[in-house]
């Protein structure tokens, strides 16, 4: 036998084992077309040979959180749109109490500011707590000519105070109290007397302000106005 020809039978023997070998003769895996055809599967992660658990399922994701509602209005409050302010002033100690008082509720906002002004000077002598020194200084004045005075009965820090004078200008006081010492007297002096006024400003549905007002006693000449802060 040539050598051609024995290289020739080796040849078709190893072509005959290639193919052997690629048809799965010899135990060789699956053909290879079968894993691209898993992949291209809908689901290839659930697929499971007999005897075997699927896999689960993956969990469902929650629904997106929806956002609190508002906090509901608190009961008995007034809309801003229905509130209404009104400013009462000038008002004694008594009255502002008596006024604030009747719009006490969930429906009212009562805001109280008071003032302490000077409202005269006052040409006096200093009691000193007894009526025998009030009745010796009135005799004393009397004895340097000066009539025009009296004692004051009123209880308090200022009772038996020998009044010479009231005015509402600092400088009234100042030129009587100069007379006063041309005249002799040297015990008398100035004192500064005071006045605390209130205001009130309330808030709230107008028809509830004007039903209230209408109940009220008022002091003469006090008007409701609106209020001009905000």
């Amino acid at each position: 036998m040539s050598i051609l020809r024995l290289l020739f039978i080796v040849l078709l023997l190893l072509n005959l084992l290639a193919l052997a070998a690629n048809q799965g003769y010899f135990g060789t895996a699956a053909p290879a077309g079968e894993p691209e055809r898993l992949t291209n599967q809908l689901h290839p992660e659930r697929i499971a040979l007999d005897g075997e658990r699927p896999p689960a399922a993956p969990p469902a994701q929650p629904a997106p959180s929806q956002p609190a509602p508002a906090p509901a209005a608190p009961a008995g409050a007034l809309p801003v749109a229905q509130a209404a302010c009104v400013s009462l002033g000038g008002l004694g100690g008594e009255a502002a109490d008596t006024l604030a008082r009747s719009f006490d509720g969930p429906l009212f906002e009562v805001r109280r500011d008071s003032t302490t002004t000077t409202s005269s000077w006052w040409v006096r002598i200093p009691p000193d707590g007894t009526r025998e020194y009030a009745d010796r200084k009135g005799r004393e004045l009397r004895a340097l000519g000066v009539t025009d005075f009296f004692i004051t009965q009123e209880a308090g820090p200022t009772q038996y105070s020998v009044s010479l004078g009231l005015f509402k200008s600092e400088a009234a006081a100042n030129q009587h109290l100069a007379n006063l010492r041309r005249a002799g007297v040297r015990s008398a002096g100035i004192t500064s007397r005071s006045i605390t006024t209130h205001s009130l400003q309330i808030r709230g549905p107008q028809s509830e302000i004007d039903t209230r007002l209408a109940s009220a006693a008022l002091p003469a000449g006090t008007t409701p106005q609106p209020c001009t802060e905000p």
